[in-house]
């Protein structure tokens, strides 16, 4: 598939789209055409944070009195909780957030983790009669959670557990639904039963009254205004001594028995067998969706950036080869090098997504769990990491208008951020798949085709070569890390090596990885697709994908032996040439992501000559809410 010269064919938005969102497509209709069409949608931008917060939660209201998404989803149909977060993700960071802490983390939590005794709570999850948070990170200990000092101690007297905070450190920290709404908390806490250890368990705590009084011994204080998501009520909680019945406990694998003893199907400490490496790896197992959760949300966030500054860029007339501002300013070069790739790349990362949110669905098997610990862990950096780029070089892009706060990049900017360090820093989680990535390749589970002798005569233009390049690309890494870390012996020689001398490596193999799963399922797509236009469509995207993507580790690449100068030059120039290539469908690929003109408020994005023809005071609907 040589690089195409002529131009693209017009093809179907629609079909597109029914690619890219594969699944539950009547939910993802009612929430876009039934859900999304009330006012309450609207962004208010000169508000209190008060306000925020009660909006987010009416609109959260509103997601479950719709039954769009349901806690017993993840036994019947996991898809549609990704689902509904990626459509919530297009409207508001805020709700999205609150409501992946409601049903993934929280209900998530007690219905994969508890027992036959914590099912009663499901029904008043879902319908929101019941709000409850996750208490899993501390204030000293984020990604290293595992060390936390919150306390759960048996009390053979009252066959109670006491839940304390020893420390300031140990206050749970960043607790969505914490300062406002929740009523029980999923704790974590290191649990001692008869003076001996048994590591991490999970505790269904109450932490407010039915009239969100908080318990007593409970401490629950606001963390206040932060960069974006302001609509979520994020607390600081603490306990000392908060008594909890013995049934609290989540008991999917610990309980304990009537003469007071606890009982373990998995070991306390950090054992290497799959798939669960220690109780604290299995109770933590909720992060898993959480990543993918938080990935579909910023993927639907991405899509709507990508509508605002394309709508833009298509009506922004600015001064053309007459002198005159007859121009967009889409048709200059410079926007189509900044935006197109962008758009590329979140098609061919959506794609992605799917296939691992199909793994994740999948899995039955220890080695297939091997596989979608790591792929849940470079997704949710990949789509994130994008999310932000885009929203800034968006933003960017739309000089004055993209600083104003109605046509809402900074809201994706400060959304952006939050999924780039919630359920797991994006940079630790890249080690940690290069880290599994080497040990499935010696354990010879993946497995990289030989290196071929004539690489450096293809024509590393064509689609057919890039895809061989970047699995070259990731093999010369691994082959290079792995190469690095054979001579460490012992665990300080190892953490030198790896913490303090190879991180570019580390996070570069990462994400080729990542990069190349996705490249792969895109070019199953195209496989399957019968549709010649379609199909020609999205070879370009993945060729541009891929030449975007293989651009940031051309030095690299080059010192490796992976590509010649030769080959390089003509990458950098096919990029250019490609981009020009997809520039006249560009406005129905964005059509093609799905996100509907009711759903956007960005005044950019529609007539924004007549939105400035009155006093609106920066707000979308054209009044102030200062005094809200």
């Amino acid at each position: 598939m040589a690089l195409q010269n002529q131009p693209l064919a017009a093809f179907n938005p629609e079909r597109l789209n029914e690619l890219l969102e594969f699944d539950n497509r009547p939910n993802r209709a009612a929430m876009k055409n039934t859900l999304f069409r009330d006012r309450i949608w609207a962004p208010r931008l000169e508000a209190s944070l008060k306000h925020d917060r009660e909006l987010a939660l009416e609109r959260l209201k509103l997601i479950a009195r719709g039954k769009h998404i349901s806690v017993t989803d993840f036994e019947s149909n996991p898809l549609n909780v990704f689902a509904a977060h990626e459509c919530v993700g297009m409207m508001d960071g805020s709700t999205a957030t609150k409501m992946t802490v409601q049903f993934n983390l929280f209900g998530g939590t007690v219905i994969s983790l508890g027992g036959t005794r914590h099912r009663k709570h499901l029904a008043d999850i879902d319908s929101l009669k019941t709000v409850g948070c996750f208490a899993l990170t501390e204030l000293g200990y984020g990604n290293n959670a595992v060390e936390m000092e919150t306390t759960a101690t048996w009390d053979p007297a009252t066959r109670e557990f006491v839940i304390n905070s020893p420390s300031t450190l140990s206050q749970k920290y960043w607790i969505t639904n914490g300062f406002n709404d929740a009523m029980y908390s999923c704790v974590f806490a290191q649990t001692f039963v008869n003076g001996k250890h048994e590591g991490i368990h999970v505790f269904l705590v109450r932490i407010r009254t039915d009239d969100l009084v908080p318990c007593k011994g409970v401490s629950i204080e606001d963390m206040g205004h932060r960069i974006g998501c302001n609509g979520v009520d994020n607390a600081k909680l603490a306990f000392k001594n908060v008594r909890v019945p013995a049934d609290a406990i989540l008991n999917k694998y610990s309980d304990m028995t009537s003469s007071g003893e606890l009982k373990s199907t998995l070991g306390a400490g950090r054992a290497k067998n799959l798939p669960h490496q220690s109780r604290f790896l299995a109770v933590a197992d909720r992060l898993l969706s959480g990543r993918l959760c938080i990935a579909a949300m910023c993927l639907g966030g991405t899509k709507t950036m990508l509508n605002n500054a394309f709508r833009y860029a298509s009506s922004r007339l600015t001064v053309g080869p007459t002198g005159k501002s007859d121009t967009p300013i889409l048709v200059y070069q410079l926007q189509q090098n900044a935006l197109i790739p962008l758009l590329a790349r979140t098609i061919a990362l959506n794609f992605g997504n799917n296939a691992i949110k199909r793994k994740y669905t999948d899995d039955k098997t220890a080695d297939s769990h091997e596989e979608v610990i790591r792929l849940c862990c470079v997704i949710k950096p990949l789509i994130t990491w994008n999310f932000e780029r885009t929203a800034s070089i968006c933003r960017e892009r739309c000089g004055g208008q993209g600083y104003l706060s109605a046509n809402l990049f900074g809201l994706g900017i400060g959304f952006s951020h939050a999924g780039i360090t919630a359920e797991g820093d994006n940079s630790v989680l890249m080690q940690k798949v290069s880290k599994e990535l080497l040990a499935a390749i010696a354990k010879g589970s993946v497995k990289y085709p030989p290196s071929p002798s004539d690489s450096a005569s293809w024509d590393a233009t064509s689609l057919n070569s890039l895809a061989q390049l970047a699995v070259l690309r990731e093999a010369a890494l691994a082959k290079y890390l792995a190469g690095r870390m054979a001579p460490a012996k012992g665990s300080q020689a190892v953490f030198k090596i790896w913490m303090l001398e190879e991180s570019d490596a580390i996070q570069a193999l990462a994400r080729a990885h990542g990069e190349r799963v996705c490249a792969e399922e895109v070019l199953r797509v195209i496989a399957s697709v019968q549709d010649v236009a379609l199909k020609s469509v999205l070879e370009a995207v993945l060729t541009l994908f891929l030449l975007h993507s293989l651009s940031f580790d051309m030095a690299l690449m080059i010192t490796m032996g992976v590509v010649t100068v030769k080959q390089a030059a003509a990458m950098a120039d096919a990029q250019r040439r490609v981009v020009k290539l997809l520039m006249p469908v560009a406005m129905d690929l964005v059509k093609s992501l799905g996100v509907a003109d009711h759903m956007l408020y960005a005044p950019i994005a529609f007539d924004w000559k007549q939105y400035n023809e009155s006093d609106n005071r920066g707000e979308v609907l054209g009044v102030s809410y200062a005094k809200l």
